[in-house]
């Protein structure tokens, strides 16, 4: 008996910092979140606890965000954002097809031009500038480009300061740029639609079970859209998760992101984060180009600015969710992009893996 207390005194010792650690994190998230909101900051719901909890696993906190909730969240945004798309999408198939044209040719230049800087002027081994350079989900690079000898840590600060900052830039632009299009960013009931909730939590987890089964990528996201487009374009049901349950989704992503800022040393600043801010700003190159052609053919500014930005897919479409934005057209170019990069990225995985 008397080797048991101390044991199991042990484990309660070992236990609560822990479990506080995830507590304490996710009131710093919320309360960012509502500072960011009163503060009227863009996208305060997912900026909010970026900024928060980026600051703080910067200068070392342990701020730990779950890790088990974020694919369930995941497959709740997915089933969000097929549930924006209606039977009127089928009358436009023409209209989003000729602008998905431009996807392929956006990922090569904007891949293409990353790597040359990533291999030349940042001297990075071949591996890591490869896959710091392809805009797909962070995840998926940094695991494929880890087994072929790519500096892992310097891929997740490149793709993440990526995704940051193309983001907080939208977001901005958004914001101060009256010709973009956005009139006034809605605000729904936080509880409208709530009989709506089984067969939102129905729609996403079947969604992601087939993605799995079908081994679609990105598995937890697009499955559920997929799934949620197809009844919605359908009619067959509706499914649109309250607003409530999209803005703790922003929260959970946004501070997740954050976490990836942990315990930065002043040389990952001015060297995977720099190099993840150079090539944010050299993937604007194509953007510019399309957005102009596009723009000549009478699509609309948001749209394109939305469509074409290289953050991450739940990222963007999050952001076009909140302020309104037509998710029926941005959905399938992150869609189309991230379908395009993970063939992409597999094909050059094997032949780099030959190759070791």
């Amino acid at each position: 008996m008397n080797k048991i207390i101390p044991s199991y005194f042990d484990f309660l010792i070992d236990w609560w910092p822990q479990k506080w650690s995830y507590i304490l994190s996710l009131i710093l998230a919320i309360t960012s979140s509502f500072i960011a909101y009163y503060l009227g900051l863009p996208l305060p719901w997912m900026l909010g606890p970026l900024l928060g909890c980026g600051f703080f696993s910067a200068i070392g906190k342990p701020v730990i965000i779950g890790k088990k909730p974020r694919p369930l969240c995941r497959a709740l945004l997915g089933c969000t954002i097929g549930a924006n798309f209606g039977p009127e999408i089928l009358d436009r198939m023409s209209e989003i097809g000729v602008s998905l044209l431009f996807v392929p040719g956006f990922v090569m230049i904007m891949g293409f031009t990353t790597y040359i800087y990533l291999s030349t002027i940042m001297k990075l081994n071949k591996s890591t500038s490869i896959y710091g350079s392809i805009p797909g989900g962070l995840n998926e690079m940094v695991i494929l480009g880890q087994e072929i000898g790519a500096d892992p840590r310097t891929l997740v600060l490149i793709h993440a300061t990526r995704i940051v900052l193309v983001v907080f830039l939208a977001s901005l632009l958004i914001l101060f740029v009256p010709n973009l299009g956005i009139k006034n960013i809605p605000q729904p009931d936080l509880f409208y639609n709530w009989q709506q909730l089984p067969f939102v939590f129905l729609v996403s987890v079947l969604g992601w079970y087939l993605a799995v089964k079908f081994k679609v990528p990105g598995p937890t996201i697009i499955g559920p859209m997929i799934l949620s487009a197809f009844v919605h374009i359908f009619e067959l049901v509706e499914a649109m998760p309250i607003y409530i349950l999209v803005i703790s989704i922003q929260i959970l992503l946004g501070s997740a992101l954050g976490c990836l800022f942990k315990n930065i040393t002043l040389k990952e600043m001015s060297g995977p984060i720099l190099a993840g801010i150079i090539t944010t700003l050299i993937s604007m190159i194509p953007l510019v180009m399309i957005y102009f052609i596009l723009i000549n053919l009478d699509y609309d500014p948001l749209s394109i600015l939305l469509a074409f930005s290289p953050g991450g897919q739940s990222e963007m479409n999050i952001l076009a969710l909140s302020i309104g934005a037509d998710m029926s057209f941005v959905s399938p170019h992150h869609m189309f992009r991230v379908f395009l990069v993970i063939i992409c990225a597999g094909i050059l995985h094997k032949i780099l893996k030959k190759n070791i």
